[in-house]
Parts: structure tokens; sequence; C-alpha cells
């Protein structure tokens, strides 16, 4: 039987091979064929789940950020075995480089279908002005460390998720600058998502309700600030 619980053996796999065949561009250098190899891990468990699509509201992204979680009685748990946790439309950036642009972070997809292992997909670069997105896939960690990285300081100064991007102290954005603080963000969402589940509704909050454009055509679950 396949194994489609490792991303690097699901890229092996002959029918994953025909179905990278058909995205990979003419033009397409042939590095990118392990992120799109990667992308299609992650939308292959997302569908495979029911598509859970998570929408976190800026005040509980900020009270992850700012305060942070108490991890003491925490056992690490996921919310389902594969989701995407989209992030507040450009509060978070990933700074860029001589010759790239800052993008901002859209969110993450997550998938765990052993239930051992948690994989990470970041998303970033939605833009109007172009077609497709960005992505950086996470090495696959064991979930009994979620704790670990939640509380993890990554940055020697101790100032994870600073950004110095000019004008980010005007709206207190933030910034992810490694792979190490993507993951501490992630692992404190999944605290919150279990040890809150009463934060979780269904619905998405539209523009008149003070929530910003439609982030999706998919169901959404709303993940606000709320009592255990």
């Amino acid at each position: 039987m396949a194994d489609l619980s490792d991303p690097e053996r699901f890229v092996l796999l002959s029918e994953v091979g025909a179905t990278l065949r058909l995205i990979q561009g003419e033009d397409d250098p042939p590095e990118l064929i392990q992120q799109h190899g990667v992308l299609l891990f992650h939308a292959y468990h997302f569908w495979k789940e029911g598509q859970p699509f998570y929408q976190l509201e800026t005040g509980v992204v900020r009270y992850l950020v700012e305060t942070g979680p108490g991890l003491e009685e925490w056992t690490p748990s996921l919310p389902g075995a594969a989701g995407y946790l989209q992030l507040p439309q450009h509060l978070f950036w990933v700074p860029g480089g001589e010759d790239t642009p800052p993008e901002s972070l859209d969110g993450f997809f997550w998938s765990a279908p052993d239930g051992e292992n948690v994989s990470l997909l970041l998303t970033m670069g939605m833009r109007w002005d172009r077609p497709g997105l960005s992505v950086v896939p996470l090495p696959t960690l064991p979930l009994t460390a979620a704790g670990e990285w939640a509380a993890m300081a990554v940055r020697p100064d101790g100032q994870d998720f600073q950004s110095s991007l000019p004008g980010s102290e005007l709206e207190n954005l933030y910034a992810v600058e490694a792979g190490a603080e993507a993951v501490k963000l992630a692992m404190r969402v999944f605290w919150y998502l279990d040890t809150f589940p009463g934060s979780v509704a269904d619905g998405i909050r539209g523009p008149e309700e003070g929530g910003g454009p439609r982030p999706s055509s998919l169901d959404s679950r709303r993940v606000v600030l709320g009592d255990r």
C-alpha cells in the first residue's frame, strides 16, 4: 500500500509524478518540482480531511504573540489530520532580499496523516496583481515536541516576531524571519484551538461586520478570543 503520510515518499508515487508533470510549466526551473510536490501533498490531505479552513481574528493572534500560552498542562493535540490556518491579512511579513520585496504571510497548511508527525507549508505573496502564491515547506516534526516549539525563544535577542520593516510600528505588524518562528506561531495556534474550543465559530465575518474581505469561497471556521 502506498505511503501517503510522508511528503518525500508522496512525491515519489507514480500518480503524483504524472500530476506534477501536468502542473509543471515549460519554463519552470527543475527545482520547483519539489515545491509543487509538497503543495500537492498538503492539498491532497486538506481535501481528504474535508477542507478545514480556520480564519484567525487579529485579537487571537496578538494574544498568542504578545502574551504567549500557558503550556504547563498541554498535551499536544491538533484540530484534525489536516487543514489550513489563515492569518489576518497583511499582519505578518516575511522579509525580502536584495532583489525581492517582503511578502505578506497568508497562513499555513498543516498535515499530520499518521497522527504522530506534523508537516507545515507556509503560503504567502497572495496579491491581486499577480497569479499564484509563494510556498515554503518546513521540516516534518514530531507532535510530541509541539509544546517545546511553542515556548521556544528563536531570536538571540528574544524579540521573536518583531518587524524591522519601515512603518511596521504604526500598525504593530509582525515579521517571520525564520522557519522556527513560523513553527512557533503554528504550534501556539494549535494550543489555542485545543485549549479554547469555544473560540471556534462557523461562518466568515464579512466586511459589513468589520472583518475585511471574504478570504475564500470555502466554508470557514472563525477563531475569536473566547472562553474554554
